[in-house]
């Protein structure tokens, strides 16, 4: 294993201690173990975010990284994504999706992919907001889970997001084959 390799291993058992995974054994630690403490968490995402630039070569060492493989997901990969009852965004079902992934041999799914085969398959319709194309679920989307909510942002400003229940996310998952086609 060269030291490239080496670097996107601890990046991957950073960003698994980070989410509150055992990246030995891929199980959820406990919720009071001092790994899940948000300090912790945000340090964790931290270095992990800083390692990840280093293997794709945008930080400020850069490395020579063998050429990755376009993303796929295993039926064994796919049965271990961890679905939430809370509805969540797209960003984190994709994040919880390249969680899954080695990403030393395999590209991360890129944020927007899940969102265009939505698009395409009519569950989420494009409309114009203040001059700018915006997602919205169509009466499809509703019906499979998909709703908006209104929240403000850092700044204070306003805005509509898009959240994916327990069973959007399943109509996801099982579909993912279909989501990474469209990438190809």
């Amino acid at each position: 294993m060269n030291e490239l390799e080496k670097i996107a291993r601890a990046q991957m058992y950073v960003e698994k201690l980070a989410n509150g995974v055992n990246p030995l054994s891929d199980e959820i630690i406990d919720e009071n173990d001092v790994i899940n403490n948000v300090r912790i968490s945000r340090c964790l995402f931290y270095v992990s975010d800083i390692l990840k630039e280093i293997v794709n070569g945008k930080g400020k060492y850069r490395a020579q990284m063998p050429v990755r493989a376009p993303f796929v997901l295993t039926d064994e990969q796919a049965e271990r994504f961890e679905f939430s009852k809370t509805p969540l965004t797209v960003s984190e079902i994709t994040k919880r999706l390249n969680a899954l992934i080695d990403p030393i041999s395999v590209k991360e799914l890129k944020l927007g992919v899940i969102t265009n085969w939505l698009t395409e398959i009519g569950m989420l319709d494009e409309i114009m907001i203040d001059n700018k194309k915006r997602r919205r679920p169509s009466n499809n989307g509703l019906s499979i889970g998909i709703s908006t909510e209104q929240k403000v942002s850092k700044t204070g400003t306003p805005y509509e997001a898009v959240f994916y229940n327990l069973n959007a996310q399943h109509f996801i998952i099982d579909n993912i084959g279909a989501i990474i086609a469209v990438t190809k």
